[in-house]
């Protein structure tokens, strides 16, 4: 039997880990994010591969550095931009300086697609600000890109 105390001590580590935080904003703001894109567009279906969009560079990026961005293999990248080709968001064209290279571009379509998830992130922003006030969410972003980018620098 587990003593009351250990389930004390598991209790408050569970509710109130940074891991756990984590995961629980990450869904909050994916579930915000996912309701405001329905909105927008119409389209109740989530593209598949719209989680290595932020991988993606403006300016196109190699296959290979967004499975390295994303921490996932080369073989699931190419799955995930398949829908997304299937989804008109971005294209793929063969580096000019290594012929068996990939670059990955975004379309009209997929500007615009970003655009749509940039202004749905804006109003997300608001919302938190309306909970947590203006300073905090500052103070929050400030946090998240120390954690985020201390070994990386920000895509481009």
């Amino acid at each position: 039997m587990i003593s009351a105390r250990k389930i004390a001590q598991l209790r408050s580590a569970r509710s109130f880990g940074i891991g756990r935080l984590f995961l629980l904003a990450r869904r909050d703001f994916s579930q915000r994010l996912s309701k405001k894109m329905v909105e927008k567009t119409g389209n109740t279906n989530p593209i598949v591969g719209g989680s290595i969009l932020p991988f993606i560079d403006l300016e196109g990026t190699r296959s290979t550095e967004v499975a390295r961005r994303a921490g996932i293999s080369k073989q699931a990248v190419g799955k995930l931009l398949k829908d997304l080709e299937d989804a008109s968001l971005v294209t793929r064209s063969q580096d000019e300086s290594d012929g068996r290279a990939q670059i990955i571009f975004f379309t009209d379509a997929g500007v615009d697609y970003l655009q749509q998830i940039h202004a749905s992130i804006k109003s997300i922003e608001q919302e938190y600000e309306a909970i947590l006030g203006k300073q905090e969410v500052e103070n929050l972003r400030s946090s998240l890109s120390k954690l985020a980018y201390a070994e990386n620098a920000p895509p481009k």
